[in-house]
């Protein structure tokens, strides 16, 4: 009797381990599905057709020079020169804060005035974002952002001046384009405050419909701190969102996320989608910089874990595709020589 109750257990037994194993093989399959989509996202099967070479390339800084006299190394090695070897005709447009530090802007659209880079400049005074736009903005934004503020200050205040800069630099860079009666075959959004440690890939004949962006670190949205396009209504629409906001009302609009709060690449992701665009990201796969804060080292920055592959695997959001070795990194910052003042 007990031989013959053993049977039904054992095929239980098996079957059970059966499934087990099953199951492990299917965990392990969507891990490596999983890596190859952070390595080479859907839209990395793209590939550039036709290169540019000898096009109009416009460079667009904006908002507080904060630490661009630290960074400037970076951006003229990884962006300025490669665009130059290409032969392509590089305006860099600026519009900024006038504060203590916007002599580095000056001083820095001198300097690369030397290499035959035009450059158009506007500084002016703090110009804030509409108080009932940023208390709607602080409504549904991340609830961890006011351990960052100082006490009684609007983080969404701050973050709308941001995309307010972003759409004025973008406006003189319009009015360029129809004095000039041109328009620029490709469009860099760069920001003075981070250090880049890869060059800028070639770039290729761009549709205007779609705007690129970094693949890594895009916290459930976009990465919005760089970004490529071609003149037209992607690029107008993604620089226009401090319009969409708060002139047109969408702030009133963006979704809630009751447990957490949306972030800022989370409300870029959702404005191209109200617009019907599209963010692509294999032209920047590998384009990597990091975040640089005034009165702090790079080890000190926000992104020095990232820099340092500190807790990265190639399926989560601290992935770096950088294959420069974070010393390489600090040692090339510590070689830059500071702007003149002059």
């Amino acid at each position: 009797m007990q031989s013959t109750g053993s049977f039904p257990t054992l095929i239980r037994t098996i079957r059970c381990r059966v499934k087990a194993k099953a199951a492990k093989y299917v965990c392990i399959f969507l891990v490596l599905v999983g890596a190859l989509l952070q390595l080479y996202p859907v839209s990395s099967l793209n590939r550039c057709h036709v290169s540019l070479q000898g096009a109009n390339v416009a460079v667009l800084m904006y908002g507080q020079a904060r630490t661009l006299n630290r960074t400037h190394c970076s951006i003229t090695e990884h962006i300025i020169t490669p665009l130059l070897r290409a032969s392509h005709k590089v305006h860099v447009f600026v519009h900024g804060e006038l504060d203590g530090d916007s002599w580095q802007y000056h001083a820095y659209l001198e300097q690369l005035s030397q290499r035959g880079v035009r450059y158009q400049i506007d500084m002016r005074g703090l110009s804030g974002a509409a108080p009932q736009c940023s208390m709607a903005l602080d409504e549904k934004y991340e609830r961890r952002i006011g351990r960052v503020v100082k006490e009684g200050a609007s983080y969404g205040a701050e973050l709308l001046t941001r995309h307010k800069y972003r759409e004025s630099v973008n406006s003189h860079r319009k009015k360029f384009e129809e004095t000039e009666g041109i328009a620029f075959d490709a469009i860099i959004l760069a920001r003075p405050d981070v250090v880049y440690t890869s060059s800028l890939p070639p770039l290729c004949v761009l549709d205007n419909n779609i705007v690129h962006a970094p693949p890594w670190q895009p916290y459930g949205g976009i990465n919005d701190r760089f970004l490529v396009a071609r003149s037209g209504p992607a690029v107008d629409h993604y620089l226009g969102l401090y319009t969409g906001l708060c002139d047109k009302g969408f702030v009133t609009r963006l979704p809630r996320r009751w447990w957490k709060g949306m972030n800022s690449e989370r409300i870029y992701a959702w404005w191209m989608r109200q617009g019907g665009f599209q963010v692509e990201t294999w032209l920047m796969k590998k384009f990597v910089f990091y975040r640089l804060r005034r009165s702090a080292t790079l080890a000190e920055s926000p992104d020095s874990d990232f820099g340092q592959h500190k807790g990265a695997t190639i399926f989560n959001s601290k992935y770096n595709p950088s294959s420069v070795p974070w010393s390489s990194v600090l040692k090339n910052l510590t070689l830059c020589p500071p702007l003149s003042s002059n």
